[in-house]
């Protein structure tokens, strides 16, 4: 008979010897939100959950995409006018259509985002996570200066 304590425990269900169900990705309560040794966070790696932050910065690069959005149209209404030519396209085919389009595009590219978020870009210690705060500043200021044009044009 075997006394050692671990032997025992492992006796028991393993769930690793299971296959994992295409639908526990979705719905799984994952508990991992970073590696637990220093050594393998320089590593990428994926994690189950994201950090509160994380989600509020997401949250934030939605609505100040919204923002943007509706002071872009206003600042179209005074007479400026929109350079990106993609949305030049979808501003030509309404404000609704060019809303839609701008919050679409930025929301199909934030779970990526997430997702490789502790993955290094090109070789270096900086990771993909690190531009979602970086695009939120970006934002907030591109909105600041749409307000600062919007209420010097009227």
């Amino acid at each position: 008979m075997n006394s050692d304590p671990m032997a025992e425990r492992r006796l028991g269900h393993d769930p690793r010897h299971e296959p994992t169900e295409f639908w526990d990705s979705v719905f799984s309560a994952g508990e991992r939100m970073l590696n637990r040794r220093a050594v393998d966070r320089r590593l990428p790696y994926f994690v189950d959950r994201f950090p509160p932050a994380a989600m509020t910065l997401i949250l934030a690069l939605l609505v100040l995409t919204v923002i943007d959005g509706v002071l872009t149209i206003e600042l179209i209404d005074v007479d400026c006018q929109e350079i990106n030519p993609l949305m030049r396209h979808f501003l030509g085919n309404g404000p609704l259509c060019f809303l839609f389009a701008k919050y679409v595009m930025t929301a199909a590219g934030l779970p990526v985002l997430l997702i490789f978020k502790n993955f290094p870009l090109f070789g270096t210690r900086f990771r993909a996570g690190y531009l979602i705060p970086v695009f939120v500043l970006l934002y907030a200021g591109l909105v600041g200066y749409q307000v600062q044009l919007l209420l010097h044009l009227k």
